[in-house]
């Protein structure tokens, strides 16, 4: 059964769009030649290569094969900075090498174990603790750089050990890096170093 029944909205709807007016068939033939115009004329090279980037024209293969070279180039040019940094007995910024003080019976005393504090306020930074006796001359530190941070080499023997940095030989501090000693009998913030045998 059907019924014939009309929505007043859908009556509204069509006599509005019945109103339309008639499209122009000149603006028809306008729209659709400026149209083939522009699909014949040749991109520009900027947006050749932008859609170049968007289509998926690699393969597997291919990628497999840009990859490899990319770690090709990136381990040769690593070797090569190394090897010139390693020539010319320089130490780069990233990898600050530390070496400890000429000392003939260093090795015999422990582990050589790199401290590395950054306190960019500092005038001067040491390593104590209880592998130096907590000698404030025994380890002082050197900063790295201009602004970088301070560094090191201590030498420990294997076990637990309790350290801290005397920061402008006045204040104890923690390395930030470490976990810190429960008790401390040297009035500051210590922290834990852990050495494992060589």
């Amino acid at each position: 059964m059907i019924t014939d029944e009309r929505d007043e909205v859908i009556d509204r709807a069509a006599r509005s769009l019945s109103a339309l007016p008639m499209v122009n068939p000149m603006a028809v033939l306008e729209i659709t030649a400026a149209a083939a115009v522009h699909r014949s004329m040749r991109p520009a090279r900027a947006r050749a290569v932008l859609g170049w980037f968007r289509r998926p024209s690699l393969s597997l293969a291919s990628t497999g094969l840009l990859m490899a070279a990319a770690l090709v180039v990136g381990f040769v040019t690593r070797a090569a900075l190394t090897g010139a940094a390693e020539t010319l007995g320089t130490q780069t910024s990233e990898h600050p090498v530390l070496t400890p003080a000429a000392d003939a019976g260093a090795a015999s005393r422990g582990v050589p174990v790199p401290m590395v504090y950054d306190a960019k306020n500092a005038r001067s930074v040491t390593v104590v603790g209880d592998f130096n006796s907590w000698d404030p001359a025994a380890t002082p530190m050197t900063r790295v750089g201009v602004d970088g941070p301070w560094a090191a080499t201590v030498f420990a023997k294997p076990g637990r050990h309790v350290y801290a940095f005397l920061v402008d030989g006045t204040t104890l501090v923690a390395d930030p890096r470490s976990p810190r000693a429960r008790d401390n009998d040297y009035g500051g913030d210590a922290s834990v170093l852990m050495v494992p045998t060589p």
